[in-house]
């Protein structure tokens, strides 16, 4: 673990003003400021969409992140940050496919440069860029040749992230919780009741929080509480799918308290829920 895990605790992108290029009836760019997974944003058809958003005020953003989209191997995610009128980050044109690794890829069983973006049920693609203070952005998606006829995003987080200067502790656990529950019948055959979703659960300690970071967290945390999303990025500098099964949006399900442990140092354990 190279570099500490991020937290984007306030997703700026749910206080901007949006648009897009176009939008399919019922399902409009605002969908992407909420969590259902049916209210996702989704356009008329496979032409380069804009996705536009104007702040209020200035704030400092280092984190993109788009969740849910539909975007194939050969799809492209554009990210500007703007200052006014004036782009002050650009990411340029980076693929939205995420390649199975060496040693993951199976020869002769996956296709050749497979990619996990068929694979999850919420594909994940997020930008890291040198923390700037913007007023705008624009999010530019390409992928002329998807065959759903459209293109389509569930999620946007757009933040400034927090990243403790000493990691977490050993011993991360990450749950994927099933809502199905199994019931014997009259005649004793196990039925299997709902279920087929399942929703991940991560319980972290950070042991080693600084004065600095304790006074960010419990800010953050006090503004949004267990009712708004948090981005969990568990292992930033990792690939495949230990990172991507590690990146969600959830809610802290447990509240924040945290122990005085030693001089100038606090520690306390999170656990986060996927929405």
């Amino acid at each position: 673990m190279s570099r500490a895990l991020r937290l984007v605790l306030d997703n700026i992108h749910d206080r901007a003003a949006l648009s897009a290029t176009s939008a399919a009836p019922g399902l409009p760019i605002d969908n992407t400021r909420r969590n259902e997974r049916n209210r996702v944003w989704r356009s008329t058809d496979t032409s380069t969409q804009v996705i536009t958003g104007t702040l209020a005020a200035g704030v400092y953003v280092d984190d993109i992140v788009i969740l849910g989209h539909n975007l194939t191997s050969a799809g492209t995610l554009r990210v500007e940050l703007l200052s006014g009128s004036t782009v002050i980050r650009d990411s340029g044109e980076v693929s939205t496919g995420e390649i199975i690794p060496t040693g993951i890829w199976r020869a002769g069983i996956d296709p050749y440069m497979a990619t996990y973006n068929d694979k999850l049920e919420v594909p994940t693609k997020r930008l890291t860029v040198t923390p700037a203070a913007i007023t705008g952005y624009r999010l530019t998606l390409e992928d002329p040749g998807n065959p759903a006829g459209a293109l389509e995003v569930g999620r946007i987080v757009l933040g400034l992230a927090f990243q403790p200067a000493i990691n977490m502790s050993w011993g991360v656990r990450i749950d994927w919780i099933d809502p199905a529950s199994h019931e014997r019948s009259a005649g004793q055959t196990l039925r299997t009741i709902g279920g087929g979703h399942p929703r991940r659960r991560v319980r972290f300690s950070l042991d080693w929080l600084t004065p600095g970071d304790r006074e960010r967290l419990i800010e953050e945390i006090a503004e949004i509480g267990m009712i708004r999303d948090v981005f969990v990025d568990l292992y930033p500098d990792s690939s495949g799918l230990e990172r991507l099964s590690a990146q969600f949006v959830g809610r802290l399900t447990e509240g924040y308290g945290d122990t005085h442990d030693h001089y100038r140092n606090r520690s306390t354990t999170l656990t986060i829920t996927e929405v």
